[in-house]
């Protein structure tokens, strides 16, 4: 039996949720918002791609960065309009999880109108896709050079920025001790905006490379809210690595699950979004600080020091 194909789809969709899921884990770990509007970044970094390709005939590398000023602008009006407001009243963090669905409703229906007034409720970026190379009987696409590059550089640079630069120090600052932050002289309104940016730049690719990959809808961020949450959740909401092997577990785990299901039971390829959910509960039950204390770099060197052992 050939797996080739039902790997490289798994590689591919558990790096595109890690890439939709960064953006949740930096911003949850910084604000501890459990931001569901987290959704419509992927949502208008998707169009803004297809739209910018289909219509305006720019190239894939120039409509991921129109993507991504876009929904981390989005991203940083959602904080200073809503969050930032609510949070100086006071408010409690289960009212700002309900804040961020209200936010991701406007968006969405927002998103609806114009979609249905435009004719694209339905559109993919009309990207050209060249086969470069096989992995046995799957192909590999010039789609799959952008996704699994921007995917392990985007992990690598963000942790790079938390360890070793002074903005990314402050932000591991905010987020153990916000007032202690404050009273160090940490600018801490300036480095939320800047986290809230790079969060919804991040997710704003995330989904313009969906829409290279596959088609969008006004609800594809919505559809794919579950396994964001469940690569983040996997990540302990707080760990890059952790959310990079989160995605490409629930990657494989949707895949190859549903196949089997499938398969042997008969069970509709519709309910694949039942996997996310039981991997969630799962991971709150046995482990709720998911891959939250390993640390990859750490691993790497311990082998290293070891001898590989």
């Amino acid at each position: 039996m050939d797996l080739s194909i039902p790997l490289m789809n798994s590689l591919t969709l558990g790096s595109l949720y890690t890439l939709m899921a960064l953006g949740l884990t930096m911003s949850f770990s910084v604000t501890k918002i459990a931001n569901f509007a987290h959704a419509e970044l992927v949502t208008v970094g998707g169009y803004v791609t297809a739209l910018l390709v289909n219509w305006m005939g720019f190239g894939l590398g120039e409509s991921l960065i129109a993507a991504f000023i876009a929904s981390a602008l989005l991203a940083v009006a959602m904080d200073e309009g809503v969050f930032k407001p609510m949070i100086k009243r006071g408010s409690k963090p289960l009212f700002l999880l309900v804040a961020s669905i209200g936010i991701g409703l406007v968006v969405r229906y927002l998103l609806f109108v114009y979609a249905d007034l435009n004719a694209v409720i339905t559109v993919q970026a009309k990207t050209s896709v060249e086969l470069i190379g096989r992995f046995g009987r799957a192909g590999i696409t010039t789609i799959h050079l952008w996704v699994f590059p921007i995917t392990i550089a985007s992990v690598v640079l963000l942790h790079l920025m938390f360890h070793y630069t002074k903005p990314g120090k402050a932000l591991r600052a905010m987020a153990d001790n916000e007032d202690l932050a404050r009273v160090s002289g940490v600018k801490i309104y300036t480095l939320r905006r800047l986290m809230w940016f790079i969060a919804g730049g991040i997710t704003g690719v995330a989904g313009g490379l969906w829409a290279a990959y596959s088609v969008i809808t006004p609800e594809i961020g919505w559809y794919a809210l579950l396994r964001i949450f469940a690569a983040s959740i996997l990540g302990g909401l707080v760990s890059f690595w952790g959310t990079i092997a989160g995605g490409l577990i629930v990657g494989f785990a949707e895949n190859f699950g549903i196949t089997f299901m499938n398969t042997y039971f008969n069970v509709s390829t519709a309910y694949r979004p039942l996997i996310s959910f039981v991997i969630i509960v799962i991971v709150l039950l046995i482990k709720p600080t998911g891959f939250a204390g390993f640390d990859i770099v750490e691993w790497v060197k311990e082998k290293i020091k070891g001898g590989g052992e």
